[in-house]
């Protein structure tokens, strides 16, 4: 299936890593040309080889720190100078800690939000105008499934993905008449680095082994594993393609059935 994605323009946040460099590689194997973006110099710089070297794709990495508004600013320009355009921005960039609710200080959830949740919504306000004078495009955020699936041990990344589902939402509004489609992708556990820093904080948490509460969590997935990132870059491929030009607004849980509810 042709996606159309051949020659567009993506910038993806949080790219050095995880889903973000399987979002990044996977828009450059689809002919796309990427501006990638994370604070660590040395997997900034290991990500772009690996997906000049797999894909034969245009890369461009920018080193920044999206909790800082004029980092923000900077890298939306550096793409758009580079490329002429921005066709599909990937939110994706922050890793929201958790631990013990009475536990947690002020600064870890003023940190943590800075950098998700309002980078998300900073770096969508900086490219909106330019996708607007363009004409149309995507934004599409990586929003984890705990924005609907409350956990006591992680009530700073429930709420903050929470908001942002909403935040989708409403944006989704406001671009329509541009042409500008807002969607979200709400991965469960995906098989990261992060996801084990995560583990491990939770099992902290909760006074348990984390081997035990990974089987746990396994164990509770209807086909029996948890997600790889290649899952998730798959349907963001989709949705920034031709083939969703009808998707706007919307939240798909990517859990492999997990979610115990009728809605997507």
């Amino acid at each position: 299936m042709d996606l159309g994605l051949s020659g567009k323009v993506a910038l993806v946040t949080g790219a050095s890593r995880g889903i973000g460099r399987a979002i990044a590689l996977a828009l450059g194997a689809e002919g796309a040309r990427v501006a990638i973006c994370a604070r660590r110099p040395p997997d900034l710089a290991r990500a772009a080889e690996e997906i000049r070297g797999k894909t034969g794709a245009e890369v461009v990495a920018l080193e920044a720190d999206l909790a800082q508004l004029a980092e923000v600013t900077r890298v939306a320009a550096a793409a758009a100078e580079r490329f002429g355009r921005i066709d599909v921005l990937v939110n994706n960039a922050g890793a929201i800690r958790g631990g013990s609710f009475l536990d947690i200080p002020d600064e870890q959830w003023i940190a943590d939000w800075n950098l998700k949740l309002l980078g998300y919504i900073r770096m969508s306000r900086a490219v909106f105008p330019l996708m607007r004078e363009q004409g149309g495009g995507r934004i599409i955020n990586v929003i984890g499934a705990a924005a609907r699936n409350p956990t006591a041990t992680y009530l700073t990344g429930g709420a903050a993905n929470a908001a942002l589902v909403n935040f989708t939402k409403g944006l989704a509004d406001l671009g329509a008449p541009s042409n500008i489609l807002v969607t979200a992708v709400s991965p469960a556990a995906t098989r990261t680095e992060r996801w084990e820093s995560l583990l491990a904080q939770q099992a902290t948490a909760s006074g348990r082994p984390v081997d035990d509460l990974r089987a746990q969590i396994e164990k509770g997935y209807p086909l029996g594993r948890i997600a790889e990132p290649e899952d998730v870059a798959a349907l963001v491929c989709f949705l920034a393609s031709a083939r969703a030009s009808f998707l706007t607004g919307i939240c798909i849980t990517v859990d492999g059935g997990s979610t115990r509810g009728v809605y997507p």
